[in-house]
């Protein structure tokens, strides 16, 4: 189990720091969308929709890297006070959470992709871009956010397996 456990963690920190990346072409491009836009009164037409595109692969491909590296938004002041066993019961139960919000969206988020694929569905603006390669991130992100909390899950359960501290205080 602690093989799975690292590999996930390896795995989804491998591809938010390659997903870091993204960044710089999405900088690149809102800093030439302001010049062009304030100094030489000539917005584009392109940059917002190709900015959102990148937008959405930072998020969905960064959002189990943002769990694996501990920097989602939890209720720090009571969970800093909770025993390791306690913390293993909390990620235990978020598992299960994120196990049904995340299905939900590799489901319908993959049904909508396929349905973008099969019918060449394609953006309403004037690049006309297809849909596809944008909405194929998002069931991909919410995969790799259920593959992480499964990791903290896995790691919640074998905390609890493991043998209680001699305190007794723990739960």
């Amino acid at each position: 189990m602690q093989r799975w456990v690292q590999f996930i963690d390896r795995l989804n920190i491998a591809i938010g720091k390659l997903s870091a990346f993204i960044l710089l072409p999405l900088i690149a491009i809102l800093i030439y969308e302001v010049f062009c836009r304030y100094f030489i009164n000539s917005p584009t037409k392109w940059s917002n929709e190709i900015s959102q595109y990148l937008q959405v692969a930072v998020v969905m491909l960064g959002s189990a890297y943002c769990l694996a590296a501990d920097d989602h938004v939890r209720m720090d002041v009571f969970y800093n006070n909770f025993s390791p066993r306690k913390r293993a019961v909390v990620e235990l139960l978020s598992f299960f959470s994120v196990l049904i919000f995340a299905s939900a969206i590799v489901w319908y988020g993959g049904e909508l992709c396929y349905d973008a694929l099969v019918h060449d569905k394609r953006s309403s603006t004037i690049l006309e871009l297809p849909l596809f390669p944008s909405m194929v991130l998002v069931p991909i992100g919410a995969f790799l956010l259920w593959l992480q909390s499964l990791s903290r899950g896995l790691r919640g359960l074998m905390t609890l397996i493991a043998p209680a501290s001699s305190s007794g205080k723990d739960v």
